[in-house]
């Protein structure tokens, strides 16, 4: 089947946008990471959108656009992704709302954050779980793609919490100031290297399910190497480089790639998803 490359991105950015979300929520009930809340909910919310964007892109035609807005609310996998990804934009705007005075409800919508955001990155892979795909008929694939969203969303959360550290005041010791990062990112990372396990173990589950009769180098160089090998390897470096998390977050999203690129090469025939999901009542 040839490789959809909008709904490729649509699921790796949405799904790291719901992720990067849960990490925010995350962060409120740890207590760490303050100042990088408010970057990483605005970085889930550019995410949710481009990738929302990616999507409608897959549409082609006004026709298929009106199609999909008709049955949005048939419950169906793929319209569930859809609602999902509505309501996640409309919960990291809330918190960003929130956090203009920070207590109880940021916490609240923080919490709210972390069931949406895992349901997105979940949803996003559940859509394709369907009768007429045998190697994607399979609960395995939306806990790959939700195992990948909690990679890519750790890693980005762990870089924004290193990029958003506040400089050294005028006179002030710089090893000082660097202490309440450096415990941020202590703290975190062990989430985030959590986040990765789950990720290769998804793949690896995936992939036995289909025999391991994937494209070689896109399943086994890009997702587990690069994306699950490669983001582990940065990790373990940001105590020594705060730019290694973002070293991570960039082998997570290729890895994602190189998942979903090998996920379609694995489909029967062509589907057109949106294009015909009307016709065939998938929507």
């Amino acid at each position: 089947m040839d490789i959809q490359w909008p709904l490729v991105v649509f699921g790796l950015l949405a799904g790291c946008g719901g992720a990067t979300l849960a990490f925010v929520g995350l962060s409120e009930f740890l207590g760490i990471g303050r100042n990088a809340r408010r970057p990483a909910a605005l970085a889930a919310l550019a995410l949710l959108m481009v990738g929302g964007c990616a999507s409608v892109a897959h549409l082609a035609q006004p026709a298929n656009i009106m199609a999909a807005a008709a049955n949005v609310l048939s419950l169906s996998g793929i319209s569930v992704e859809l609602i999902m990804l509505g309501v996640n934009v409309v919960v990291a705007v809330a918190y960003l709302l929130a956090t203009r005075s920070p207590g109880a409800v940021s916490k609240i919508v923080g919490a709210v954050g972390v069931v949406c955001g895992l349901g997105l990155a979940f949803c996003v892979g559940n859509g394709y779980v369907m009768d007429a795909q045998p190697l994607w008929n399979t609960p395995l694939l939306p806990l790959a793609y939700l195992g990948n969203g909690l990679a890519c969303g750790g890693c980005l959360f762990l870089a924004l919490v290193g990029a958003s550290a506040p400089k050294p005041a005028e006179g002030a010791d710089p090893a000082a100031t660097a202490a309440g990062p450096a415990a941020d990112t202590a703290r975190i990372r062990p989430f985030v290297l959590g986040a990765v396990a789950i990720e290769a173990l998804a793949f690896l589950a995936y992939g036995a399910f289909a025999g391991f009769a994937v494209d070689a180098l896109l399943f086994w160089g890009g997702a587990m190497a690069v994306g699950c090998g490669g983001a582990a390897a940065c990790l373990m470096l940001v105590d020594r480089r705060s730019a290694a998390a973002w070293a991570a977050f960039a082998c997570a999203l290729a890895g994602g790639m190189c998942f979903r690129a090998a996920m379609w090469l694995l489909g029967t025939g062509f589907l057109s998803l949106f294009a015909t999901a009307a016709s065939r009542t998938l929507l």
